[in-house]
């Protein structure tokens, strides 16, 4: 073994865990390695060229609304996919970047797959011609089957995307109640035009009287808002939120008890510590084994958790106390969790 960088620690180098073996490539099937399911394939095509034509009178009575909203980051629809029962949607193929038809979320529940798809105008057509060439069987010259069966197969309803449909958090996260307000994550897409996006999108909020914040995230195929609402606020525009991919709950952040001063701070420390409860120091006690660089045990979180006997160190020339201001972080997060979890609990005790 060559020899280590002096920045390194030579104990944790470890040899002799890993073994080569050449590479196998994998199959590429066009909705994953399982094939799609047997139907009855007049029936299901029917059935799905149907909910297709429905949609052409939404798209256009969306789209004429959008456009009289003066709305310029694209006017179009979104459609939500659901899958057959138990089985795997093929959503990779609903989207055409020729067409600029884009795959907005996709989320499972249940035994199902669902996914949002936005369709610009006049570009419904798309997947009616799928669904004809499905029914009619389509080959190419050569014979080949170029019908859409492995993506149609999976589908079971085509429809207008609903509010409910755009969200991906945890279900449960979602108010029972419809006109109960709270922080809401918007998550909109780029579009190689992102401040359209989001100007269209505080367009629609500031008509459906919800309060949306300054600030935003920006990632390279998403940006993310707050907003403050609620559902049936938001519901009320809900045929032409073209320029939303996702819908998720606001979670607390650390920035409110960061912003704290000192004092502040001390008190919440006081009242943690006053409901704490510690596991006995015995076998049936599970234990965490760290390996960092140190923990400053001196921290009144930690130091109920830690016993001395249990600092060690491989050099004693180190010590035992974080010099890196990492270990005791990741000693706490061992403890504790997301603290902001802890003490948000506290606020909703009423403590």
């Amino acid at each position: 073994m060559p020899d280590q960088p002096s920045d390194k620690r030579p104990h944790f180098i470890l040899a002799n865990t890993s073994e080569s073996k050449p590479f196998t490539a994998q199959s590429r099937g066009g909705g994953g390695s399982e094939p799609p399911p047997e139907l009855l394939r007049s029936q299901h095509g029917v059935a799905l060229q149907a909910q297709v034509q429905a949609l052409v009178p939404i798209a256009e009575a969306t789209v004429a609304k959008q456009r009289a909203l003066g709305l310029e980051s694209g006017l179009g629809l979104q459609i939500h996919f659901v899958s057959q029962p138990g089985v795997k949607l093929a959503f990779e193929r609903l989207a055409n970047d020729l067409q600029k038809i884009e795959l907005l979320s996709v989320r499972e529940e249940g035994d199902s797959t669902f996914a949002n798809v936005f369709v610009p105008e006049g570009k419904l057509h798309h997947f009616e011609t799928y669904v004809a060439d499905y029914l009619a069987e389509k080959k190419n010259k050569n014979g080949i089957a170029i019908d859409h069966k492995s993506l149609i197969n999976t589908i079971a309803s085509i429809r207008a995307a609903e509010l409910r449909a755009l969200w991906t958090d945890d279900v449960e996260l979602l108010p029972q109640s419809v006109d109960e307000q709270f922080w809401w994550e918007i998550w909109l897409p780029v579009r190689g035009q992102r401040a359209l996006v989001v100007a269209d999108f505080r367009k629609l909020a500031t008509l459906a009287n919800c309060v949306v914040g300054e600030h935003q995230v920006k990632f390279p195929e998403r940006t993310v808002l707050l907003m403050y609402g609620s559902q049936q606020q938001l519901s009320q525009s809900v045929m032409t939120l073209n320029c939303v991919a996702e819908l998720r709950r606001a979670k607390d952040t650390a920035e409110f008890f960061d912003g704290m001063a000192p004092e502040e701070q001390q008190e919440w420390l006081e009242d943690t510590l006053a409901r704490l409860s510690v596991a006995s120091d015995d076998e049936s006690t599970p234990r965490v084994c760290l390996l960092d660089s140190g923990v400053n045990r001196g921290h009144p979180l930690l130091e109920p958790l830690l016993n001395t006997a249990d600092l060690h160190t491989v050099n004693p020339v180190w010590g035992t106390d974080d010099q890196a201001n990492h270990g005791t972080g990741l000693a706490g997060l061992a403890g504790f969790g997301d603290f902001v979890d802890v003490l948000a609990r506290i606020i909703h005790d009423g403590g």
